[in-house]
């Protein structure tokens, strides 16, 4: 491995032997070298294989201004985070990881905290994400004597929710949690009932709710089957069906667009469970 340039004493700019351009970082890895140098491989403790130019330029430019230690601590976490997240995720959450833990530590430092507006959604709607997050706090406390409440932990979790939406934004992402908030409230203050969010029926509802809210952000709506059983819930379940008549007025209202007999039918059958709390 060839160095090309060095960002700092422990980030280089390099070239492999296929001509590959990658960035490297260790403790004193670019110490009494000059471009052109062979790198001690030994002394790579991180190797950044740059996909695109954009990626290589904005690592290399974030990696030279960085503390090691930031560096190490979020690819411990994305070590860490990577079996126990189903799907790829992207190489962004090196960028993202290692910015936001070093901007954190400097808010530390000068002890100004943000709260984290999101916080009860991350926890409820991304629990995957939110352990990782709380793990990570754990490593940071570890290794920099550092301790963060849980604001962090959501914000590291962010992070991975983004990294992997597959080229969906962010934003997609909180409007998303806002509509799950907004109708599992109708749906508390309807039946006036304190939800198990550890059950079953809780997080079934949660997962069809995300793929209702991806409908309602893309305009599309489930196809008409069930006209007959419709009518037949709507005697069975008249609660459920006057609660889904009020998320239908807030789908309404927030997006312009009206609940089909199908959806209204799906989540009576999802209230009724989670109200009722039937396990089937």
């Amino acid at each position: 491995m060839i160095l090309k340039k060095a960002l700092n004493n422990n980030v280089v700019l390099a070239e492999e032997e296929d001509a590959q351009e990658v960035i490297a970082t260790g403790n004193g890895i670019a110490f009494n070298l000059k471009p052109g140098d062979t790198i001690d491989e030994r002394k790579i403790t991180k190797l950044f294989v740059v996909k695109t130019q954009d990626l290589s330029a904005k690592l290399a430019d974030l990696l030279k201004d960085v503390k090691m230690e930031c560096i190490e601590i979020a690819d411990e976490i994305v070590e860490y985070a990577r079996p126990r997240l189903a799907g790829d995720i992207s190489d962004y959450i090196y960028l993202a990881l290692i910015d936001h833990i070093s901007f954190a530590i400097e808010r530390h430092e000068r002890g100004t905290p943000i709260e984290n507006r999101f916080l009860w959604e991350i926890k409820r709607f991304y629990r995957e994400e939110f352990a990782i997050g709380k793990h990570a706090l754990e490593m940071i406390r570890n290794r920099i004597n550092i301790t963060f409440d849980e604001n962090e932990a959501g914000f590291i979790a962010l992070h991975f929710v983004n990294a992997r939406l597959d080229n969906q934004k962010l934003d997609l992402t909180l409007k998303t949690s806002k509509v799950i908030k907004d109708i599992m409230d109708i749906v508390k203050y309807h039946f006036n009932v304190e939800i198990d969010e550890d059950s079953w029926n809780y997080n079934r509802f949660v997962t069809h709710l995300k793929f209702f809210a991806q409908r309602l952000f893309a305009h599309e709506s489930a196809d008409p089957q069930y006209m007959n059983l419709f009518e037949d819930l709507k005697i069975k379940f008249p609660e459920e069906h006057r609660c889904v008549q009020k998320i239908g007025v807030y789908v309404n209202k927030q997006f312009e667009q009206k609940l089909t007999n199908d959806e209204m039918m799906y989540l009576m059958i999802h209230i009724s469970r989670l109200v009722n709390r039937t396990e089937n």
